[in-house]
């Protein structure tokens, strides 16, 4: 009866199972299938007669196992009909039969189904045996059979172990000769690339690790080590019973060759007495003396013959004695023989389910991530739009504006047209052109004026050095600025202070490149001063010829002196390194092309423990009680990323994690984040707040927060749980009810808590707002966000159903935290400067500043790195603004409040700089040019 019903149970399971994966089919997984399958052979082995704990304990791991497969994919996620891991109705359909039913026609035995109410038991075996004729030849050939079938089995795993292993090998040569060549800036899909790239690399790895423990531990070694034991075994046992068998057989021919004498014997006997008789016979009708002599040989002839019969009968005695001795010995030893060799079988058996079982586990653990790593690439390639990367690209380029060039007609005058063939592209010879030639006209002075403006921004200063001669000249200087320089003279250059004044057409214009040109001539001080100083300056000094990242721009680089550990690959740098000659950095030369850490002109400090760490000790130094690596990186999401697909959903490539982990530790706030991907910094973000010792939300509050999640969503059982939406007036009572109670219950966190939890919810919150675009609503925000910002106090077990089953609630925290932030955080005590944009703004959405006007911005000592402070985003915002282009020579981004000591110092040279001119004259006068 229990087992018809246990059968029935997990029929109506199966039944369920399979209606609910025909309708999600991203829950037809090998973690789901695997458990039931378990599951239906747990219940087909269970013993309902004399169960032990052992067993009750391992049918309670089954039922927990199909349950966290199920219940992780439901709790973790949304679930996708467009995965490419469904199968059609018919196959699924099939699959669930076959799970069910069990398959067939897969070999002898049905497809490895064992049927344990036909098995004989060992006594009933070795009963059987013991009765059959040969039983134990027979038990000896099978264990022979064994023998042989585990070399089998040892040669064909150890030919599976050599490709597999030669397959990880050649993987890890494909890696290594492919991640150099493929990892490209800007290239479409390049961080899915990536993570394919460091998941084949990490396969490989496990691959090898893997046969080498099947090599060694867990299948070769201890299968041969095994079948030596089981040969030498069954050798011996063989040998006793061969022994014992020829002992048999010689008492059996001594009985055969004792009976034989005894019959000859006996018929000898028998003969002689036959012949006394008739002899005696004979004498007693005759009665002579001869006949007398004859009956007495006779006599002692029968004699003889009847004592050797009577020896004769006593050996064949002795050997059937001795025979059936030996039959008995025979008989038990056999049953010995029969335990030992049962015993060795069942050892064997043992031995080779033990090691299958952990050969197959092993394969198990090395595939069954494949799926998985697969589906998440092919959806995070769902979320890529096509352009994006080449958006990037132009981006990124920092090219110079364009100057725009413009056309005149120019009249022809006598004066001017003997200076035809003369260089007209400096304007800064022009300026001191003589004016005793006629004066241009109105118009074309104005269009003169405009002209000097522009070329002045980019020559301020370079009054007081040399000028420099864009073009090539034979004459020296007396000749050329000489008073013997004629008029007229068509040998007179653009640089002869006697050159009358001439209106400034499109030909007389310096093109971008003469601009360049001119540029490259100044000093690194002479373009700074004057706003010019751009992360496209080509470095001088030993590393000239490397490509330098923009955080490596803004130091001093000189070569290496002494050994020193590396700050951006944590390795030690003997030869080829470089170091600040400010901050004494110390760096490897291929790693300033990646270098992430900015100077701060001042000695760097030591390695910091950041990942991990309490979060009371990062915080000190901290103004506004928040972490700086949580400040960075959210102002660099909002500067770049609020309206990238898929935000904080798709993981980083792990290489460059790491590496962004480490640059934190090492430079702490002078890390530069605008080359990286804003997926890394995301990721980032959320692995120092899941590595916190304590979360945002500390553990003395879990229960409670999880008591209002369970509150809200079972407010009323009959119908659906309240919608978290901001309706003001009319919102629903359950929620308000929620926001209330959340909002009394945040206010007993410390204020740093509070603070840096405001922070975040103020991210999430702008995030969420871009939903069209980056398909992250609050209620995306909050699955992502709800283990991180909470968690239950660890207890050292593993990952239980309860913890799962608490993801929708954690979830549903974080949801009313950014729907309702502004009423949750409204009285908090701390006060934390959002990062993002000002209210005043009506959208309040982020928006990049134009080109041009992040030019003019230009510090000494950095190289195009962005501000990582509050108020600096939004000056960034209103950089759009029409305002007087910020000349003011500032420090370096990453410089803090013990750097406005330092030599560096700020240099006011507004003075040297022409107010700008209005853009209303600007483009009024080419107008009234064009209408002459």
């Amino acid at each position: 009866m229990q087992s018809a019903a246990v059968h029935e149970c997990l029929g109506e399971v199966l039944r369920v199972l399979r209606q609910v994966i025909s309708t999600y089919p991203l829950l037809n997984t090998v973690e789901t299938l695997t458990a039931a399958g378990t599951l239906i052979s747990k219940v087909k082995g269970f013993s309902y007669e004399g169960t032990s704990d052992a067993q009750k304990k391992d049918f309670e791991k089954a039922i927990e196992t199909i349950a966290v497969a199920f219940s992780s994919k439901v709790l973790m996620g949304e679930i996708d009909s467009t995965t490419l891991l469904s199968l059609p109705p018919t196959e699924k359909s099939r699959s669930m039969e076959d799970l069910y039913r069990g398959s067939s026609g897969q070999g002898p035995e049905g497809g490895g189904k064992y049927d344990h109410q036909d098995c004989m038991s060992a006594q009933e075996v070795d009963i059987l045996l013991q009765r059959s004729e040969g039983g134990v030849d027979s038990a000896l050939n099978y264990a022979k059979s064994i023998a042989k079938y585990m070399k089998d089995i040892i040669s064909y795993v150890d030919k599976r172990i050599a490709l597999e292993n030669e397959f990880s090998k050649g993987l890890q040569r494909l890696y290594q000769s492919c991640k150099q060549n493929i990892i490209q800036e800007h290239m479409p899909l390049l961080s899915i690339i990536s993570l394919a790239l460091e998941q084949d690399s990490e396969q490989s790895s496990g691959l090898q690790q893997a046969t080498n423990n099947i090599y060694t531990h867990s299948f070769l070694q201890p299968m041969t080590q095994r079948r030596q034991e089981h040969e030498k075994k069954r050798r011996d046992i063989k040998e006793q019973w061969q022994r014992a068998k020829r002992k048999l057989a010689d008492a059996e021919s001594n009985l055969r060759k004792a009976r034989h004498l005894y019959m000859s014997r006996c018929e000898e006997y028998e003969r002689a007495r036959t012949v006394a008789n008739k002899v005696e016979e004979e004498q007693s009708g005759t009665g002579s003396g001869s006949t007398t002599k004859a009956l007495d040989k006779k006599r002692r002839l029968e004699e003889e013959a009847r004592n050797k019969a009577e020896e004769a009968e006593a050996t064949y005695r002795t050997c059937i004695a001795d025979a059936t001795t030996q039959q008995q010995e025979l008989e038990d030893m056999k049953v010995n023989m029969l335990k030992q060799i049962q015993e060795l079988i069942r050892q064997t058996d043992q031995i080779l389910r033990a090691c299958t079982i952990s050969y197959y586990q092993t394969m198990h653990v090395q595939t069954a991530a494949l799926p998985v790593h697969f589906q998440t690439l092919c959806e995070s390639c769902k979320l890529y739009d096509p352009g994006q990367q080449y958006a990037s690209y132009v981006k990124n380029l920092q090219l110079r504006t364009e100057l725009p060039v413009q056309y005149q007609f120019e009249p022809y005058s006598a004066s001017s047209h003997q200076h035809i063939r003369t260089r007209n592209n400096s304007l800064c010879t022009d300026q001191r052109q003589s004016s005793s030639e006629a004066p241009p006209t109105e118009e074309e002075a104005g269009f003169v004026e405009e002209a000097v403006v522009k070329q002045r921004r980019s020559q301020a200063g370079r009054d007081h050095h040399q000028a420099h001669k864009s073009w090539p000249s034979t004459l020296s200087d007396s000749d050329s600025v000489g008073p013997g320089s004629a008029l007229g003279s068509p040998t007179s250059s653009t640089g002869d202070i006697s050159k009358p004044l001439r209106p400034v057409s499109a030909a007389t214009l310096s093109s971008s490149e003469d601009l360049e040109e001119r540029d490259g001539a100044m000093t690194p001080f002479e373009q700074s001063i004057n706003g010019i100083e751009s992360e496209n300056t080509a470095p001088t000094g030993p590393f000239r010829n490397v490509g330098l990242s923009r955080a490596a721009k803004t130091h001093r680089l000189r070569k290496l002196r002494t050994p020193s550990k590396c700050r951006e690959c944590d390795s030690y740098v003997y030869f080829q390194g470089a170091e600040c000659e400010e901050c004494f950095l110390a760096c490897h030369k291929k790693c300033l092309e990646s270098l992430a850490i900015q100077c701060g002109h001042k000695k760097l400090h030591g390695r910091l423990q950041l990942f991990g760490r309490d979060f009371s000790q990062v915080l000190q130094g901290s103004v506004d009680d928040v972490p700086f690596i949580i400040k960075k990186c959210i102002t660099e999401i909002e500067r770049r990323a609020l309206k990238m697909k898929g935000i904080y959903r798709v993981n980083g490539v792990k290489t460059r994690v790491e590496k962004l982990c480490q640059a934190f530790e090492n430079g702490k706030e002078l890390v530069e984040l605008s080359q990286a991907s804003p997926h890394d910094i995301s990721n980032v973000l959320k692995l120092y707040l899941r590595q916190l010792p304590e979360p945002i939300m500390p553990f003395r509050i879990y229960n409670e927060l999880m008591g209002l999640a369970k509150e809200s969503l079972t407010s009323d059982a009959s119908e659906k749980s309240p919608e978290l939406v901001d309706r003001g007036s009319d919102t629903e009572p359950e929620v308000l009810v929620l926001v209330e109670k959340l909002r009394e219950l945040l206010e007993r966190l410390p204020p740093a808590n509070i603070a840096t939890l405001k922070y975040i919810v103020k991210h999430l919150c702008r995030v969420s707002e871009l939903e069209q675009d980056n398909k992250m609503s609050a209620s995306n925000l909050g699955i992502v966000f709800g283990p991180t910002l909470m968690r239950p106090r660890p207890t050292g077990a593993t990952v239980s159903l309860s913890s799962l089953v608490d993801y929708p609630h954690q979830a549903r925290i974080v949801e009313t935290l950014i729907v309702f932030q502004q009423y949750i955080f409204i009285s908090s005590s701390s006060s934390v400067s959002s990062p993002g944009p000002s209210q005043d703004s009506e959208s309040g959405i982020y928006e990049e500043p134009n080109t041009a006007d992040l030019e003019c911005g230009g510090s000494v000592g950095s190289s195009g790195s962005q501000e990582d402070s509050d108020s600096d985003v939004e000056d960034l915002i209103r950089a759009s603004r029409p305002q007087r282009p910020p000349l003011v020579s500032q420090e370096s981004e990453t410089s803090t409040e013990e750097d406005q000591t330092s030599p560096r110092a700020s240099l006011d040279l507004s003075a040297l700089v022409p107010e700008t001119i209005p853009e209303q004259t600007l483009s009024a006068e080419p107008q009234q040019l064009s209408d002459q």
